[in-house]
């Protein structure tokens, strides 16, 4: 999961209004089973309330819910992965073909118990607004909205760049299991670094989140 900027900090802070974190979901017009979603936080004016919000840093998937898994050889569900990036492209394969080690991962349960995908497209921050938990904050508020009973969490943990050195993949994958609550594991560091999985069984609420951010 990527990140760019485009505001200076001070910039952000200077606007006014108030800062609030949301969740937006959107039936993918060609598959009835595949909601698009996209949690972000927006910088919202106190004179505009119908203004939609100026995004400051997001995190988007998917979430595909037929009743079952990808299996090999199965064009659906290659088709609804493949259609978004290379990182959804890959994380088919890793669910595919490594299905042992999925289930290692997550203590031996078995992936047919598993109903449901959704895969963590997409992570950016501003850079200047960096530094402060929100990419971890963002994926507990990805786990309240879509947590549910056989769903399946996978994710690559990819710093900015094209050619990053697995040595960063590992860093930032132990960064994003250092919370607990959303119990991600590694898929296997030797054979996937930066890939994560996790049961994501209920919609857990962290006490400490609030809708609302300040800078401070």
């Amino acid at each position: 999961m990527d990140a760019e900027g485009e505001m200076g900090e001070d910039e952000v802070d200077d606007e006014g209004g108030y800062m609030a974190f949301d969740t937006r979901f959107s039936k993918c017009p060609d598959e009835p089973d595949v909601l698009d979603w996209t949690v972000g936080l927006r910088r919202y004016r106190d004179d505009t309330p119908d203004d939609p919000g100026k995004l400051l840093a997001s995190l988007t998937g998917f979430l595909a819910q037929p009743g079952y898994v990808p299996e090999e050889d199965d064009d659906w569900y290659f088709d609804v992965f493949d259609m978004r990036s290379q990182h959804a492209m890959h994380a088919f394969r890793v669910l595919v073909d490594d299905a042992t080690l999925i289930e290692k991962a997550l203590k031996g349960k078995s992936l047919s118990e598993f109903s449901a995908v959704a895969h963590l497209d997409r992570m950016w921050v501003n850079p200047d607004i960096r530094g402060r938990g929100l990419g971890l904050r963002m994926m507990r508020e990805a786990q309240h909205a879509l947590g549910r009973y056989g769903l399946l969490v996978i994710l690559k943990a990819h710093p900015d760049g094209d050619k990053v050195p697995n040595a960063a993949l590992l860093k930032l994958a132990a960064y994003y299991q250092s919370d607990k609550q959303l119990g991600l594991k590694p898929v296997s560091n030797r054979k996937r670094p930066g890939w994560l999985v996790g049961s994501w069984d209920e919609p857990v609420v962290h006490a400490g989140d609030t809708t609302f951010f300040n800078l401070d």
